[in-house]
């Protein structure tokens, strides 16, 4: 097997092999290319060609989940749809996430949690809305119900109510009792509030003074 040509695709940074005048695969940068030694005219057996292949799959997998880590950490299932998308093989993908698991880059639980505590100290919402964003995340009920206890208590959510109606209190004190109380109501269960905080909450911040 010979390489016949390596072309760079116009407006991308990918670079595409050819072997033996047909499109083998491409790859994403020279760094690649000089790595693992594609030069125009090198000769490679068919086994070792395959092995190699497979390699530069690892390799440009393992480049894609660094780059999706570098700015917040992800869940495993958000780590998974990203590499399925890019097309790498399953057993690419199995090898690359085992690796970072072990590594501890992948870790559900502390990505869980701090995706929880961001939640509740600067987008407050309720209970609910909060773990039906991290069954989203491909959390699983045992680390969810773990982190419920801990960090979501009945004064967690009511401290959260508290503060997300308090930002908004003038908006609603334009309006008289009844109108007041059920827009006030409907905009705290729409965060995700049970309605006994909720309505906890409105009788203290919007009527407590009348």
């Amino acid at each position: 097997m010979k390489i016949t040509k390596i072309q760079k695709r116009k407006n991308r940074r990918l670079y595409d092999i050819f072997v033996d005048e047909e499109l083998s695969f491409s790859v994403s940068s020279k760094k690649i290319i000089h790595k693992f030694g594609l030069e125009q005219g090198s000769m490679f057996q068919p086994d070792e060609f395959d092995a190699i292949k497979k390699e530069i799959e690892l390799c440009e997998a393992e480049m894609i989940l660094i780059n999706y880590l570098k700015y917040r950490f992800r869940s495993k299932k958000e780590i998974l749809q990203k590499l399925k998308l890019k097309k790498f093989s399953q057993s690419t993908i199995d090898i690359v996430v085992q690796k970072y698991e072990k590594k501890g880059f992948i870790n559900d639980e502390n990505f869980a949690e701090s995706l929880m505590i961001d939640l509740i100290s600067k987008r407050p919402q309720g209970a609910y809305a909060i773990k039906q964003k991290l069954r989203q995340k491909g959390i699983s009920h045992e680390v969810i119900q773990r982190l419920e206890e801990e960090y979501l208590t009945t004064e967690a959510e009511y401290d959260m109510a508290k503060r997300e109606l308090s930002k908004r209190k003038n908006r609603f004190m334009k309006y008289e009792g009844m109108e007041r109380r059920n827009k006030a109501l409907a905009f705290l269960q729409r965060k995700g509030f049970s309605y006994s905080i909720a309505r906890e909450c409105v009788e203290e911040i919007l009527f407590s003074e009348e």
